[in-house]
């Protein structure tokens, strides 16, 4: 397991490698997590009993991220970014990971079976009960917030992403990276990893993204569609995320062949009707 205070070791941009996860990788995505999510504002405004009951908050975040990993739907891709340790023989750490809804990538734009997919926020608190998860109740956060965030982020992803690009977008989850880490590329190396699976399928890339995160979207070519404010009844309280999207720019002819090339090569990356989707893009 790797520690929350893992330290960078060394002040030059570290070598990015980037991997597929596994549940062996889920202990450190839930120190990476723990240390990362609080500096979110939306972090605090859904769990702002997480000082009192921390114990809460690592046993529900482990569960939500081992769901993840599962990945029973084939509806998430969990992608790392690995530093080298040198403090360890040179070995590679994670310190940060990214999760990506792909299903319309993996099933070819199967909107039906997109549809079957539980939606995985609403799952934290479910409609009718919302102090009571499926594991048990949870005192780390307040249970109006929560339910307010799960109800406003899944009718927002609905009307602003799902109504218009259909069955052509994918979903960036959930951007983590260590803080001792941030600001040193490790975030924009698993946002390009998206990016070029979005150039291949000729596909959109959407986000909801916190303060701290916009920026690094700008810079990578996402823009802004909407903005999206929680709020509870009779809260004073708010946050707002920017809804964002990335579109990949329509290829020239000779990028196209090579991309058409890099497709037949991998059989794996070819999915139903993509070849007309990419020449449609």
């Amino acid at each position: 397991m790797m520690s929350a205070d893992v330290k960078c070791p060394s002040s030059l941009p570290p070598k990015w490698t980037i991997r597929s996860a596994s549940l062996v990788d889920l202990d450190s995505m839930v120190e990476i997590g723990l240390a990362a999510m609080p500096l979110d504002p939306q972090w605090h405004y859904r769990f702002p009993y997480r000082h009192e009951y921390p114990e809460e908050t690592r046993k529900f975040t482990r569960l939500r991220y081992k769901t993840f990993l599962e990945n029973e739907n084939s509806q998430w891709q969990v992608m790392l970014a690995e530093a080298l340790d040198v403090e360890r023989l040179n070995r590679s750490k994670p310190v940060a990971f990214a999760i990506w809804e792909t299903l319309n990538s993996v099933q070819g734009g199967n909107r039906e079976a997109q549809s079957e997919v539980p939606n995985q926020a609403a799952a934290l608190w479910p409609k009718g009960n919302v102090r009571e998860h499926a594991y048990g109740s949870r005192r780390d956060g307040d249970a109006k917030r929560i339910h307010a965030w799960s109800e406003t982020m899944s009718k927002s992803k609905k009307s602003l992403f799902d109504h218009r690009y259909g069955s052509k977008h994918f979903h960036l989850q959930i951007l983590a990276t260590h803080p001792s880490y941030q600001r040193r590329g490790a975030g924009a190396s698993l946002c390009s990893w998206g990016i070029k699976l979005a150039e291949r399928r000729a596909m959109t890339i959407t986000v909801f993204a916190s303060p701290m995160g916009e920026l690094l979207y700008e810079h990578l070519g996402f823009r802004s569609v909407a903005l999206v404010t929680v709020k509870a009844d009779d809260d004073d309280e708010s946050v707002t995320l920017a809804a964002m999207v990335y579109r990949p720019r329509r290829p020239t002819i000779p990028r196209l062949k090579r991309l058409l090339s890099f497709e037949a090569a991998d059989p794996r990356m070819l999915g139903p009707r993509h070849a007309t989707v990419v020449i449609q893009s």
